[in-house]
């Protein structure tokens, strides 16, 4: 039988009609085998788990392509070998997720960069800028609008975020450190995920595996061959709200998300804007009202009950800067029930956390993750430390041993967003409990020091999770003796609870004012009057209101510089007044009463810290923690030299230029200073009689290859050269000359005579200890000469050191030196003779 064309057609066109039906069916049907038995858990994102393999999938709505969605990464249980801990933050990023055929792309996206919608130069916004695809996910079945991936694919990798650490590319890199081996995905899981209606928390352990490890690792590690770590990856739907963002500006720290208007002509085409929760009034008409929404934090139920009425005390200090700025009782503190449903790293709760980590290497750790469009914060967690209350910091400063040449760094210096407050706080509170303990100071107990520490800690990471960095210069507000007085400091030691700064140990003969700061400083009521003030409307005149806050900024106590400006490090940025552990408006004669106060402490010791019946072990800690606090003074004191005050104030607000170079006077004081405390032979003699019982407390074999006896001169050199790290470096000496031009007194031939006066004394019996001071600065005179050998320093700073070594060798040796001076003498002599031959 014929068929005609009309009814082939026909027949065709059923045919695919019932093919296409088919199609769905079997797809409908697919998706629901794919998904049968399988555990289920809604949310943002909707997940389902194989309940016999783990296999996990995860399923997205076509609604949610082509929209960006915020991603972040922290790290819920870490490993202290390779700098990761509990709490921190790893990554935030945009990300889009986009259909490519049978896939999905998951693509890193920019929000940095601004175009004006009415400019031609809008269609021009993605010249040049790599927006990758990070990770591609096959889809696995699609059924109305919802499309399935394997999620073991993204999260059992690295293609969301790297887990293992960044190579270092430091040829001196130790290769005795451990380091994490290769991903093995076979032993990695999917541990949790938590789903809600707008984000969704997804927990991973990743193991790695090194079948030969460099080094066996910290006691956290139970197998050095295979090392876990734990992340949470968490994905945000962003608000579509009438949040209105808030510039961000110098003269104020705050946390920002930084844009590039690519189509302004202005100077500084910047629209950074700082990161702040969304506060706004129940009662926009009153004074004072209760926000819509509160910041609503919660003490977690593992915290000690002996503790939690310090914490929430520190908390809740922060709102009398919000009740100036007409909100009440903005922030409120509830604690987590024993039978909370819910986990305390849920993004959803404001969590004050604790944990007690077998190698700690923070104290304390407060962030948030924000809305990168507009800096809205969506939610924060604090960590605490149980290190920071007990004194187990101490196992890890051994200088004695000749350990380390600087207080531990904090985790801040992983990430301008990553900021805890550093070891060096941990390290005062407990030279705070050691002395109140060992050294029975008046009116000084361990109580008061603990939970003015602890109320201390809590208020300033707060303050980071609030959206405020740092503030190194804050320490400035009160001068060396009105810092001692309570009727004067109220509470506030420094203008800001951002600031680092050290236990406020009164001098000898002085009154014992606050241990710690327990109150908010001026800058902090004027950081939340910027940020948090409610705005106005009209453009123009909330501009103008703004602007009016921030011209107070040269005001006394309002000074601010931030970790991008402190001086903790040899050689970097210049203003000595934004430093870490300096305190008052004069640093060096504060440190100055701070180093006798030491010395007078070491020569109590053994009277105090050797118990009957007891290890010398308490003595050995306190040792250590009060030659840590004195080396600390004595970096201090040398920021001064060919330091350059720095002024943010804009043009205006006041008649002080942006750099002014310290003072003649100042500089001479910090020398004068060092002379004494660091460069001469009595520096540090007061430990000298404690050598002899600076003996660790042994434990099995975990001493076992070192060498146990303190080493006194390393002791001495160590603090010594971390002094000269600063005084000697190019960019200190390069700056001496630079500010000759604009104002500087202390010129670079006359700093360094003095220097070398202060070093080289003349001695009938000279010292071991200024022996080898000595030899470490002709070393190093001769390294910046260049004589033979390259040199990063100018001409004129290698001319200024081929000077100071001919004065040097034109130096006689005093009448009646004995043999030990004059072989000294000799050696120097010829090791300067040398390098100039060479």
């Amino acid at each position: 039988m014929k068929i005609s064309s009309l009814s082939l057609a026909v027949v065709l066109s059923m045919t695919c009609v019932y093919s296409a039906i088919a199609e769905a069916d079997e797809s409908q049907q697919s998706l629901q085998q794919i998904l049968a038995d399988k555990s289920e858990s809604k949310g943002f994102f909707d997940f389902y788990q194989d309940r016999k393999t783990g296999e996990t999938f995860m399923l997205v709505k076509e609604s949610q392509l082509n929209k960006p969605i915020l991603y972040a990464a922290h790290t819920v249980d870490g490993l202290a070998d390779i700098w990761q801990f509990r709490g921190l933050k790893r990554d935030e990023k945009l990300l889009e997720f986009r259909r490519y055929f049978d896939r999905i792309d998951i693509i890193a996206k920019s929000s940095r960069f601004v175009f004006d919608e009415s400019s031609p130069l809008r269609r021009s916004s993605e010249a040049n800028l790599s927006e990758p695809v990070i990770a591609s996910l096959k889809i696995q079945s699609e059924q109305a609008g919802k499309l399935l991936v394997n999620a073991d694919d993204l999260f059992l990798s690295e293609s969301l975020h790297r887990v293992s650490p960044w190579p270092i590319a430091d040829a001196q890199e130790n290769t005795k450190q451990f380091k994490l081996g290769q991903l093995d995905i076979t032993k990695s899981r999917i541990v949790t995920n938590r789903g809600y209606d707008n984000n969704i928390d997804v927990t991973v352990e990743y193991a790695f595996n090194n079948d030969n490890p460099w080094g066996v690792g910290s006691k956290a590690l139970t197998d050095p061959r295979v090392a876990s770590i734990t992340i949470q990856h968490s994905f945000f739907e962003l608000p579509n709200t009438d949040f209105e963002p808030r510039l961000d500006d110098a003269r104020v720290g705050y946390f920002q998300h930084q844009f590039d208007n690519k189509t302004s002509a202005d100077w500084t085409p910047y629209e950074d804007v700082i990161v702040r929760w969304d506060l706004q009034k129940k009662d926009p008409s009153a004074t004072l009202s209760e926000p819509v929404v509160p910041i609503t934090w919660w003490i977690e139920n593992t915290t000690p009950h002996e503790w939690r009425d310090t914490i929430k005390h520190g908390v809740l200090t922060w709102n009398k800067a919000f009740e100036k700025i007409g909100f009440k009782n903005a922030i409120q503190v509830r604690v987590q029930p024993d039978d909370a449903n819910w986990d305390a790293g849920d993004i959803n709760y404001n969590v004050l956390r604790w944990v007690s980590s077998p190698e700690p290497l923070s104290n304390g750790y407060g962030d948030a993750v924000s809305n990168p469009f507009t800096g809205e914060i969506l939610g924060a967690d604090l960590i605490l430390e149980y290190r920071f209350m007990r004194n187990t910091w101490a196992q890890q400063q051994m200088y004695s041993q000749g350990g380390a040449n600087s207080l531990q760094v904090d985790a801040n210096d992983l990430s301008a967003q990553q900021s805890n407050l550093s070891c060096s706080l941990g390290h005062q509170l407990q030279l705070g409990q050691l002395l109140a303990q060992s050294i029975a100071l008046e009116d000084m107990t361990q109580e008061a020091v603990l939970e003015q520490g602890l109320r201390m800690l809590v208020m300033h990471e707060i303050g980071h999770t609030l959206g405020l960095s740092h503030n190194m210069k804050a320490s400035s507000l009160w001068d060396e003796r009105e810092v001692h007085n309570k009727s004067i400091t109220q509470g506030a030691l420094t203008g800001s609870i951002m600031e680092y700064a050290p236990i406020n140990l009164a001098p000898i003969g002085v009154e014992q004012g606050d241990y710690f700061q327990t109150e908010l400083g001026p800058y902090d009521f004027w950081a939340i009057e910027y940020g948090y003030s409610v705005g106005l409307k009209d453009k123009s005149a909330e501009r103008k209101r703004l602007d009016k806050i921030l011209s107070r900024s040269g005001d006394k106590g309002l000074a601010f510089a931030n970790d991008a400006d402190d001086m903790r490090r040899s050689g970097t940025h210049i203003d000595p007044m934004s430093m870490t552990g300096d305190m008052t408006s004069n640093p060096v004669a504060y440190a100055v009463e701070r180093m006798a106060l030491i010395n007078h402490n070491l020569g109590e010791l053994k009277k105090t810290a050797l118990v009957k019946g007891e290890s010398h072990q308490q003595l050995l800690t306190s040792v250590n923690a009060l030659y840590g606090d004195y080396k600390k003074q004595a970096v201090i004191i040398s920021r001064q030299i060919g330091g350059v005050n720095v002024e943010r104030s804009f043009v205006g607000d006041n008649t002080r230029a942006p750099y002014t170079p310290v003072t003649v006077e100042k500089q001479q004081q910090a020398m004068n200073a060092l002379a004494k405390y660091v460069f001469s032979e009595q520096a540090l003699v007061s430990i000298e009689p404690l050598y002899g019982y600076m003996q660790h407390q042994r434990r099995g074999w975990d001493s076992s290859g070192i060498n146990e006896d303190p080493k006194a001169h390393q002791m001495v050199l160590n603090m010594q050269s971390s002094v000269l790290d600063h005084l000697l470096h190019k960019n200190v000496l390069q700056r001496i000359s630079d500010t000759e031009l604009y104002g500087n007194k202390y010129d670079l031939n006359t700093y360094l005579s003095e220097l070398t006066s202060t070093i080289f004394v003349d001695s009938q019996a000279l010292k071991s200890t200024s022996q080898n001071l000595q030899i470490e600065y002709v070393n190093r005179l001769i390294n910046i000469a260049g004589i033979g050998l390259e040199s990063a320093y100018s001409h004129i700073h290698k001319s200024a050191a081929l000077y100071q070594l001919q004065a040097i060798v034109e130096r006689s040796t005093p009448w009646g030196a004995n043999e030990q001076t004059k072989a000294h003498k000799a050696y120097v002599d010829l090791l300067i003779e040398k390098a100039l031959q060479a």
